[in-house]
């Protein structure tokens, strides 16, 4: 339940962005058929040091693009400001942390991977977050 949570104050913080007005933006939980070009941010979490309030997650933003209707500059575009937006963590932090979703502490990037299959274009961006319950 948190995790789904954190991935949706993360989807909600993206999607009041108008920078991604055409990008379909999903939760890891979200069970449809993805339209690209699409955002889906997912996590796993796991409590720290037993407690019911803090946690540590990985989270994973996942960027795809249709390989035949985009180019790769086009991908690489919306791959940076997905980089550009979550490089401004205090303004990310503190939008989440007023949707009363979750309480985010902070994260850091751990890292990055690009995939093109014959369909797509995909990179996955990965972050270590702390968050509690609000």
């Amino acid at each position: 339940m948190l995790d789904h949570a954190l991935e949706s104050a993360f989807v909600a913080f993206l999607g009041a962005d108008s920078a991604f007005a055409d990008v379909h933006l999903f939760t890891g939980h979200e069970d449809e058929e993805h339209q690209l070009p699409a955002v889906t941010t997912s996590s796993k979490s796991e409590s720290l040091a037993g407690s019911a309030a803090v946690f540590r997650a990985d989270v994973t933003l996942l960027i795809e693009s249709e390989a035949h209707d985009s180019e790769p500059d086009d991908h690489a575009a919306l791959v940076e400001k997905v980089r550009a937006w979550l490089a401004n963590k205090a303004a990310v932090v503190a939008v989440i942390n007023a949707g009363n979703q979750v309480r985010l502490y902070g994260y850091a990037f751990t890292g990055s991977s690009l995939d093109v299959d014959g369909k797509r274009f995909c990179t996955s961006l990965t972050l270590k977050a702390g968050y509690g319950v609000p």
